[in-house]
């Protein structure tokens, strides 16, 4: 089956019959109209059968396809069927594969439930990703971002630095990217929206950037959804995006200013089906209203006048934290398996016992996450003083205990200890515990590829500063915990 070229016109002007400009992403006809543009400028292929076997070649063939059981057919030390004058026939099997499917299946390992969790993308960063290889080759920002994150993550793996090669591609990607973004029709597109969540992941592999330098895709992926009519998701496949950009987007979006959002559009955004009533999705929405606090925090601390009453809010939203932490915890110590038992014993239910488990545990660890940001901007404001530092060290135990359990998670199953760890840092007001924490911190932070001791640590304490609303407590610079870390 020989592929025959078949020209390089988008899909609508094919329909239509129209000739096409075949510029890429979109070509003159469908940005004109403002319609989408599939496959513009990419070359297509008819399969026909060839037929220049003759009838005898043929029926040789299949008389000895069928018979390869029998010791006639089988004469070379390789077992290679022969003819019977000796003569071996070579079969290849093969199913067509062109550039998409090649990358699908590469993708494909990446993120199937049956890899490795310290290395499985779809459990570490979200059930969306199983939905993205039937999508492929619909968008070039979304091709290009999975072709940029497989080799990103084929590197990581290997514990290998990016490759130029993975540099490239990423490149290659985020200017594919802003090409789509300018277009009025792709950029609100469902693919444009996952591609820019991809790329995400992928700058996360190659390198977590500091945290006053973003990459800019968590507000890209803000601005997407602020240029649409309705900023909830549209479909299935974007609510499980949703799912996962939400937590990105509010942890960002308490260090970028650039990053605002109504009340109703934090709550389109986080509230969904799968966890509205649940513990873990009240406290995204509780987190949700955390920058707006931190402006009004900051404030007080500048003028000592509290007239939208900031202090007794924040108390609030801290007490109601804490009630569904609880809840969490319970389940984590309480692991409800019994998803697993349904399946019989085996492979398949070892690793899903395994997944349950850790599941677990990351929930209460980013619960812990939330809850300490409060901490954090209480203890700035003196409310409780005593109270929130006491609970400020039993929650940095608790994410100490998380660290050392997941161990055998590292590299990518146990990536969101990094922000626990990090927050648990700028809570605790114990040095003990701090140097502690540190050293966890540094060891953790060494699976990814961009490492630097000294700027690493400048900007853990910047993030601390920020946290606590720019409070100097436990933030001495002349601190030393370089005995607590490994370098």
């Amino acid at each position: 089956m020989p592929g025959v070229p078949s020209g390089k016109a988008c899909e609508a002007c094919r329909k239509q019959k129209k000739k096409c400009d075949e510029k890429q992403p979109t070509c003159g006809r469908c940005l004109r109209l403002r319609i989408p543009c599939v496959g513009s400028g990419q070359q297509r292929f008819k399969f026909q059968e060839e037929k220049r076997f003759t009838k005898a070649v043929r029926r040789e063939h299949n008389s000895i396809t069928l018979s390869t059981t029998s010791k006639s057919n089988i004469s070379s030390s390789n077992g290679t069927p022969c003819s019977p004058n000796g003569n071996q026939f070579l079969f290849i099997h093969a199913k067509p594969s062109n550039n998409t499917t090649r990358l699908a299946e590469s993708f494909t390992q990446a993120i199937k439930r049956s890899t490795d969790i310290r290395y499985n993308l779809g459990w570490s960063f979200g059930i969306f990703l199983e939905d993205v290889p039937r999508r492929l080759g619909t968008n070039d920002a979304l091709d290009r971002a999975v072709d940029a994150v497989t080799s990103a993550h084929t590197d990581f793996c290997n514990r290998q630095p990016g490759s130029v090669q993975a540099l490239t591609k990423y490149s290659a990607a985020l200017r594919t990217l802003r090409v789509y973004l300018d277009d009025p029709v792709h950029a609100q597109e469902t693919n444009t929206l996952a591609a820019v969540m991809i790329l995400l992941i992928c700058q996360t592999i190659l390198g977590q950037t500091t945290t006053q330098q973003w990459s800019g895709h968590c507000e890209g992926a803000t601005q997407i959804l602020k240029a649409r009519k309705n900023f909830g998701p549209r479909n299935e496949f974007e609510a499980k995006i949703y799912m996962s950009l939400r937590g990105s987007v509010l942890f960002e979006g308490l260090f970028n200013h650039r990053i605002q959002l109504t009340e109703e559009e934090w709550d389109s955004l986080i509230v969904n089906d799968y966890d509205r009533a649940n513990p873990e999705g009240r406290l995204l929405q509780t987190l949700s209203r955390a920058p707006g606090l931190m402006r009004r925090a900051k404030h007080l601390l500048r003028t000592t006048t509290d007239p939208t009453n900031v202090r007794s809010e924040l108390w609030t939203l801290y007490l109601a934290c804490k009630l569904d932490l609880d809840k969490l915890k319970q389940g984590s110590l309480h692991k409800d398996l019994s998803l697993a038992s349904t399946l019989p014993p085996g492979t398949r239910r070892t690793c899903l016992e395994r997944l349950l488990s850790v599941h677990y545990d990351r929930i209460y660890g980013i619960g812990l996450v939330i809850t300490l940001f409060f901490n954090c901007m209480l203890q700035a404001l003196g409310t409780h003083r005593e109270s929130v530092e006491a609970d400020a060290y039993t929650f940095t135990e608790e994410i100490l205990m998380l660290a050392e359990i997941s161990e055998d998670l590292r590299p990518v199953g146990s990536g969101y200890l990094i922000i626990c760890l990090t927050t648990a840092w700028a809570a605790s007001r114990d040095v003990q515990q701090r140097g502690r924490v540190w050293r966890w911190l540094g060891d953790y932070q060494r699976d990814f590829n961009n490492w630097e001791v000294r700027r690493w640590e400048q900007d853990l304490r910047w993030t601390a500063e920020h946290l606590c609303l720019g409070d100097p407590l436990g933030l001495k610079e002349n601190e030393d915990y370089s005995d607590y870390l490994d370098c």
